[in-house]
């Protein structure tokens, strides 16, 4: 790395400069060579970054359309409506048994004022209680009504506290006022891929975010999307200017040199696994 070809850097009457943080142009010669180096390596891990996430959108795209299409085709088959097909949780398995794709749909679910009647309710009985309260209620209660910072609370915790049974006249009110505080305003879709080395092995999730991913020798090995168009793209160039060779070759009588340029061309795209594009 130099000073004069960072990647952010801005020309400012002939000298390079580099915003920072209060969006001040600073020269780069009065930034230290730790925060370059630091700067320039969260850039490139930034750009790879949103490169994948983006890839991950059209990957997740594709799914959902292919997912559509096989829908309409069973829809069509039984003579039903697509929507009827597409509809809650599925499960999508290889002939062999060793892949499979599954599709789950969960609920977005949101707590309404009526909570706060709940809350309510479950203050007056742990008051009345006292040091008698079930310490394992508190700490349900506790974890239940926490705030994020956003201001929101555990819909899960509070849903796990509804479940619990307390013996206690009031504690019906309790559930009742959840029950009617619950909200459905919408449903996610979730994708998991699993595969297995046999029909009788145990099911692997393959890994789709980062927390989850562990870098291994056949991560390394396996091409990135974005280097397989590239190399296709450079193989249907070349190839290309084959086919274009061969038929100046065709036209000047050179049918042998023609032929093989021609079986030259197929092999690279078949070798690429285009061949049908290059059809």
């Amino acid at each position: 790395m130099t000073r004069l070809t960072h990647p952010a850097a801005v020309d400012i009457h002939g000298a390079p400069h580099l915003k920072d943080a209060k969006g001040n142009w600073v020269p780069l010669a009065n930034i230290r060579a730790a925060d370059l180096l630091m700067d320039e390596m969260v850039r490139k891990m930034a750009g790879y970054g949103e490169d994948l996430s983006a890839e991950l959108g059209r990957f997740l795209a594709h799914c959902e359309a292919d997912i559509a299409a096989f829908d309409a085709l069973v829809a069509q088959e039984f003579n039903v409506e697509p929507e009827s097909v597409g509809k809650g949780n599925r499960t999508f398995t290889s002939y062999d048994g060793c892949l499979r794709v599954q599709v789950s749909v969960s609920d977005r679910i949101v707590l309404g004022p009526e909570l706060q009647a709940a809350k309510a309710v479950l203050d007056a009985l742990i008051t009345e209680r006292g040091e008698g309260a079930d310490p394992f209620l508190l700490s349900l209660v506790k974890r239940a009504f926490r705030v994020d910072q956003e201001g929101k609370v555990d819909v899960r915790a509070i849903l796990a506290l509804r479940r619990q049974e307390v013996d206690d006249p009031r504690w019906p009110d309790f559930c009742r006022a959840i029950d009617q505080s619950i909200r459905v305003v919408g449903s996610k879709r979730y994708l998991r891929i699993h595969r297995r080395d046999t029909p009788e092995g145990q099911w692997r999730m393959v890994p789709l975010d980062l927390a989850a991913i562990e870098p291994s020798p056949a991560a390394f090995a396996r091409r990135s999307l974005r280097r397989q168009v590239e190399e296709a793209a450079q193989i249907r160039v070349q190839a290309t200017d084959m086919l274009e060779r061969a038929k100046v070759h065709a036209r000047e009588g050179n049918g042998a040199v023609a032929a093989d340029l021609i079986e030259c061309a197929q092999a690279l795209l078949a070798g690429a696994g285009i061949a049908q594009a290059a059809a």
